[in-house]
């Protein structure tokens, strides 16, 4: 066997842990593109309540007709027009 014996790099161990590296990176990238998309759909949820929330104050301040308010309303929330 040697001084290396079996945990060398040598057989199988060099394969495993070049295997096992590869595995840590790609759930190492997969973490990284899941915290982008979470992201995302943070700023964009954001996006949307501001841009209802100026909504609601230009209907407050009279400057939409309520017809006019639910059809952006629903826009915006994501329904039909």
């Amino acid at each position: 066997m040697g001084m290396m014996g079996w945990g060398g790099m040598g057989g199988f161990g060099g394969f495993f842990g070049l295997f096992n590296m590869l595995l840590f990176l790609a759930l190492l990238a997969f973490l990284v593109y899941l915290g982008f998309r979470a992201l995302e759909r943070w700023e964009g949820r954001k996006g949307k309540d501001e841009a209802l929330e100026a909504l609601r104050l230009r209907y407050a301040k009279g400057e939409l007709a309520e017809e006019t308010f639910k059809k952006l309303k629903r826009e915006l929330e994501g329904g039909e027009a």
